[in-house]
């Protein structure tokens, strides 16, 4: 029977035709060779184990990141059993440098492996798609050359001979595209960060065995809870969904509990029945009007957020974390018992280097919403947990670059928690603001900023019949439209500027202040870009680089780091210079102050961080008179401050106040304020 190689006319058909069965032979190879290494990859196999000394005895780690071996690539490298005990090791003396070694070389050749696999997963996919294609051209030319020439009388071999061929072909086309779907299936996604962050960073706080976690204590003593979401999710097991029925979160439900930095919108305010306002005399130091305090066992520069029940009671939250964990803690608020402690901490997340020591590593305040408290940390860390400090959902939003470390707190509307999320220079796309579901976290919307990074936290105003959420960095103040994060209107007011007080505001007049370049007063009814048409007036005193403003009836007050108060009278502007006019007070002599101040009724009260003589001032805004030009007169100047008390400590954070009661949040320790 001939050929086409037989009879081809062509030159060098037989030289092709012995190319294509070396290419043939080779590239069968090379596809399982290259099957077989993400075979090995797939299963887990690392070439070798990491040992770790721990007490004197040797812990070996297990070779294998999954649950189940269909999830290998969802498995992150501090699921070794080695890593999870020094951790343990870890919690139960932070102070153990050995330890903290340890960790940090066991955590580095974890990762290197890690990767290295991943990469080669990576590269062998890659060449098994090659060589797929290398094989299937091969054999493609190998049955061309090899096909019999038609010969009516050898029906019969012709026949089987097609039968060999097509079973030849059949078994190419099967290894080809088993090849391709093996490579495809197994190969880690190019995303494969984002998937451990969307899917499994519940489970992935370094998960303890379940004999030896200690998901929540109480005090100094463990919480006696079920292996639930807390003990679960230290055990490597995700946590169960979150069963708990949402609340109709309102207006006033909002008022009746302290749920944000500076409230739920984000203005300072506070509500307590007139009959019985927050005390104005105390003394931190000798203890009049200190109804409690309690130490915080992590530092951190968040504020307080409360929630009240049904029986009276509340529960008030604070975060804090250093180099290694980062914690949610919750207390009594009727005696400031420490309830429990959530250890939210994801070491593979890292922290961002460096910090300031001003913001430190949990600057951001939390929110809640009566199921949830949500708290954000330093390396970009969301986590949401429940009022019995297990763990609901986290999502990461990466290392921030931050020039003074990240403090942005997220703010609650309804149904989403709404994070400000600006980075770097703005220019590489990283920036945004993103709406977040307060049930599992996932995504509602998400709208990208040409922002460099800034630490003012979003703010969601009432403005006519709609909210706005109104952030601020340079040089921009924008406001979003909460539904669908569309843009509403942005003034450029904060060209050059470090930006770091939020916005408040009063009616429909949103003020914008901050130490460079001026405070802005803006009509916030306006649409797309209203820089040349809704600026109401301007001032440039009392500048803050972290104290954000508040407003009275009357004035907008801003008060800067160094003590000094100005009210803006808005009735009054000077039409030539688009000046209102002010009036000014020296708060303290020789006070410092990071802590924005807080207002109830007529009363200010604005908390120092003096290192030497740390106090707590409070103003009666009532006694506010005015002469002619638009200064204090003597006598309003002289009656205004009508409270100096003494505080044990340094206050940067931002004071909660709730009925008759104000809580602070010191350097070491939170206190109750009270008669």
């Amino acid at each position: 029977m001939l050929k086409v190689l037989d009879v081809s006319p062509v030159p060098g058909v037989q030289l092709l035709y012995r190319l294509a069965l070396m290419l043939a032979v080779v590239s069968g190879l090379f596809c399982a060779v290259f099957l077989t290494v993400l075979i090995i990859n797939y299963h887990g196999y690392h070439g070798r184990l990491f040992k770790t000394e721990i007490a004197g005895t040797t812990s070996t780690a297990e070779p294998s990141y999954r649950v189940s071996a269909r999830d290998s690539f969802n498995r992150l490298p501090t699921h070794y059993q080695s890593f999870l005990s020094l951790r343990q090791a870890l919690a139960q003396n932070r102070q153990d440098e050995t330890v903290r070694a340890q960790i940090r070389q066991l955590d580095h050749d974890l990762r290197i492996n890690f990767f290295a696999r991943r990469a080669a997963a990576q590269r062998a996919t890659y060449f098994l798609i090659i060589s797929s294609a290398l094989f299937l051209i091969a054999v493609r030319t190998i049955s061309v050359l090899k096909r019999n020439l038609p010969d009516p009388t050898e029906n019969t071999q012709q026949n089987g001979q097609k039968t060999s061929w097509t079973f030849a072909l059949f078994l190419s086309w099967f290894m080809l595209f088993g090849g391709l779907y093996l490579g495809l299936l197994l190969a880690p996604n190019p995303d494969i960060e984002q998937i451990f962050m969307d899917r499994l960073i519940a489970d992935a706080d370094a998960a303890l065995p379940a004999e030896v976690s200690q998901p929540a204590t109480r005090g100094s003593q463990t919480a006696e809870v079920p292996q639930t979401a807390a003990s679960s999710q230290t055990a490597g097991i995700a946590p169960p969904a979150d069963i708990t029925p949402p609340l109709e979160l309102t207006e006033e439900l909002f008022a009746r509990n302290w749920v944000s930095f500076r409230n739920f919108d984000g203005n300072g305010i506070g509500f307590a029945d007139p009959a019985t306002p927050p005390p104005t005399q105390w003394n931190g130091r000798t203890g009049e009007n200190i109804l409690w305090q309690s130490p915080v066992p992590l530092p951190g520069n968040s504020s307080p957020v409360i929630w009240l029940d049904d029986a009276g009671g509340g529960r008030l939250f604070l975060t804090g974390a250093d180099e290694h964990l980062q914690q949610i803690f919750c207390y009594d608020i009727s005696n400031g018992s420490l309830l429990w402690t959530a250890d939210v901490s994801r070491p593979e997340a890292g922290i961002p280097s460096p910090i300031d020591d001003d913001t430190g590593y949990a600057a951001p305040t939390p929110a809640v919403d009566g199921r949830h408290v949500y708290a954000m940390f330093a390396n970009g860390e969301l986590a949401a947990v429940n009022f019995s400090g297990e763990l609901v959902w986290r999502k990461s939003f990466g290392l921030p670059d931050n020039s003074y470390g990240f403090s942005s707190s997220p703010a609650l509307h309804y149904d989403r928690l709404i994070v400000q999320f600006d980075n770097g220079d703005g220019s590489d796309g990283t920036s945004k603001i993103v709406a977040l579901n307060l049930s599992d976290g996932s995504i509602i919307w998400e709208v990208p900023r040409d922002m460099p990074n800034s630490w003012a936290s979003p703010t969601i105003k009432r403005i006519g019949d709609t909210y706005q959420i109104i952030t601020c960095a340079d040089p921009f103040a924008i406001a979003y439209n909460p539904e669908d994060g569309s843009e509403i209107w942005r003034v450029r007011c904060l060209p050059g500027a470090d930006v770091g007080p939020s916005a408040i505001s009063h009616g429909n007049v949103v003020l914008i202040t901050n130490t460079a370049p001026r405070t802005t007063a803006i009509d916030a009814t306006g649409t797309g870009d209203i820089t040349s048409s809704h600026i109401l007036w301007v001032g440039a005193n009392a500048l803050s680089d972290s104290v954000s403003p508040v407003a009275t009836e009357q004035y907008f007050l801003t008060l800067d780091s160094y003590g000094f108060l100005t009210g803006y009278d808005p009735t009054v502007v000077d039409s030539s210079r688009n000046r209102a006019r002010f009036w000014e007070f020296e708060v303290g002599n020789g006070a410092s102050f990071y802590s924005s101040p807080l207002r109830v009724g007529p009363y200010l009260y604005a908390f120092d961080k003096s290192p030497a003589n740390p106090r707590a001032f409070v103003l009666d805004m009532s006694k506010v008179e005015i002469d002619e030009s638009g200064m204090l007169t003597d006598e309003s100047e002289a009656a205004l401050l009508i409270a100096e008390n003494p505080m044990p400590e340094p206050c940067v954070t931002s004071p909660a106040i709730l009925n008759n009661r104000i809580y602070i949040r010191g350097k070491d320790n939170i206190y109750c304020i009270g008669e």
